[in-house]
């Protein structure tokens, strides 16, 4: 009998297997979802906690070495911090990043003039991400004006390209892995004719190859991104480095590995069926799994996610490309469907239980997900996999009935056109679903937080401002982070040599905007001539601050000053 003709299976001693590995990714993603709902939620994007000197300092000499301190691990992309003076000029500075600790060496502090210093920093977070922003301290006394340190928008068209190339290594990886599943378990030991084969491993090298090409480009993509320049930037060395995209390199590797291995044993569909799961993991060891806790169990998590919806999205690829050639071939089409619609449905579940676990995870909390970018992405990816389950369930009530029930030429080919329509919608939704992934793994999932590719996370901004106190003193005043909510107002007084003074009586301090009187501030001595107050801003805009110093019995002059407060 030739091996193009169908023949009805004996009993299926492997059926077990089949619905074992569904059973399977069920398990896992429930045991995982049950472990890690024991453990408190992690943020997943590196946030400032402190610095040494702190914002707005003023310091007798200047500091040898300047600390940042994050609450995760961060890298440091080339160029990544950059020291200037209040004039704008670079001063010679070395960084290192080493854990949750960033410090800047300034190799000729002890010669460094009093005035104001920016040290401008961008850092890289677990998750892959960029953050940025910049501390501003004086020597001796605030500088009068400050230049602002040069600042470049990140490139909107990085991020494009970035998330056009996540789409297409996560679309080609599943339809690798998802088609050689297809043929070793959907398939299994039914013979279909050898075009239907044949079409099947076209397609699958063809994903293979658009792979390779996403995971390579994927890495020098990535220090672009993280260095918010331009797409020129991917031409770079610095780029390629794999001192700067370490993990994408390595992601790149187990991938093309694990693909390479796939391909060589598509002719062995259930040893490459084995071989995939390398390929499936590239994925995971970069994003926003990497930097949750703990992160092997929420990469496995992950995994588990991309194995299941390469079962989902091979199987329905796979039925389009044999459908119309097995239709007419008594009840396998049938069985082949019914094994498909069965694994699919054990998918569906891995899927959700995985993609709950990890968004609870990586997001933390309500805030998060309604008022994120990341949020809004995956609720929208959510929304499309509920549709693709309501197609799905349409597909095996109503049209898989029909296929069975298919009497006579014509009407089988009817009811395989529909099926086959059927699934081809299905699979076209779920390449909607993994365009929205590109471009989700690429977002920040804190609330307020700008994309990767299109925002620095926000950075304190010290207004230092400086008025005359009668003759003989001034009074140099910063108000920090200068926005909405708490701020530090710090005063210092100095005299005509720019020295802080001892005055007798504590400074008062007033602070208003319009209409919006907050009165007398409490002040408190935080070290020569130098004091601060604590208060929240209710809203942004110009804040004028008078300060008064009682000199004498007779003498008590103010100074006013005015803050900018962002809104």
């Amino acid at each position: 009998m030739s091996a193009s003709l169908t023949r009805r299976p004996g009993p299926d001693h492997r059926g077990l297997g089949r619905r074992g590995l569904g059973r399977l990714l069920v398990v896992l993603a429930a045991a995982a979802y049950a472990v890690l709902l024991s453990i408190s939620p992690a943020q997943a994007h590196a946030s400032l906690i402190g610095t040494d000197p702190e914002e707005g300092a003023v310091l007798e000499q200047a500091p040898e070495t300047i600390t940042f301190t994050f609450d995760e691990a961060v890298t440091l992309p080339p160029a990544g911090v950059t020291v200037y003076d209040a004039k704008g000029q670079e001063v010679t500075s070395e960084a290192t990043a080493s854990g949750t600790e960033m410090k800047v060496s300034l190799a000729k502090a002890s010669s460094l003039g009093d005035g104001t210093y920016v040290v401008a920093w961008r850092a890289v977070s677990a998750d892959g991400h960029p953050i940025s922003g910049s501390l501003t301290f004086a020597v001796g006394a605030p500088s009068l004006s400050v230049a602002p340190p040069p600042s470049t928008e990140p490139s909107k068209a990085t991020a494009v390209i970035h998330g056009v190339l996540q789409f297409l290594q996560y679309a080609a990886l599943l339809l690798v892995v998802g088609l050689v599943w297809f043929r070793g378990v959907i398939i299994g030991e039914h013979r279909v004719p050898d075009r239907a084969i044949t079409r099947v491993q076209r397609v699958q090298i063809l994903a293979g190859m658009v792979a390779v090409v996403a995971l390579v480009a994927l890495a020098p993509a990535s220090g672009a991104l993280q260095s918010e320049s331009g797409p020129g930037a991917m031409l770079t060395f610095d780029a390629w480095s794999p001192a700067s995209v370490g993990k994408e390199w390595l992601s790149a590797l187990v991938g093309i590995v694990g693909i390479a291995a796939t391909l060589a044993l598509r002719e062995r569909p259930r040893l490459a069926a084995a071989t995939a799961v390398v390929a499936i993991c590239a994925p995971a060891l970069v994003g926003h799994s990497r930097a949750a806790v703990p992160a092997w169990l929420v990469t496995a998590t992950d995994v588990v996610h991309l194995v299941a919806g390469a079962l989902w999205l091979g199987g329905l690829v796979g039925l389009a490309l044999t459908l119309p050639l097995i239709t007419r071939r008594g009840t396998v089409a049938a069985e082949i469907v019914t094994r498909f619609s069965t694994l699919a449905a054990a998918s569906l579940a891995a899927l959700a239980l995985s993609g709950v676990l990890m968004g609870w995870r990586i997001l933390g909390s309500w805030d998060n997900l309604l008022n994120s970018t990341y949020g809004t992405l995956l609720m929208t990816k959510i929304a499309l996999v509920v549709a693709v389950a309501v197609m799905a369930a349409g597909n095996r009530l109503l049209v898989l009935p029909r296929v069975r029930q298919a009497a006579g030429h014509d009407d089988t080919v009817e009811a395989g056109s529909m099926l086959r329509r059927a699934v081809l919608m299905e699979a076209g939704v779920l390449v909607v679903v993994l365009g929205v992934t590109g471009f989700l793994v690429d977002q920040p999932p804190q609330a307020g937080a700008g994309s990767a590719g299109a925002g620095t996370a926000t950075v304190a901004q010290t207004n230092t401002q400086a008025a005359e106190l009668g003759d003989d003193h001034r009074v140099y005043a910063t108000l920090t982070p200068a926005g909405p909510g708490p701020n530090v107002l710090r005063l210092q007084i100095q005299d005509t040599a720019g020295e802080p003074v001892e005055a007798a009586a504590i400074p008062t301090a007033k602070l208003r905007s319009g209409d919006v009187d907050l009165g007398s501030l409490a002040l408190r001595s935080v070290g020569a001539g130098t004091w601060e107050a604590d208060v929240v801003l209710p809203k942004g805009g110009t804040w004028e601050a008078t300060v008064g110093l009682r000199l004498g019995e007779f003498e008590s002059p103010l100074g006013v000053l005015k803050f900018p407060v962002r809104q």
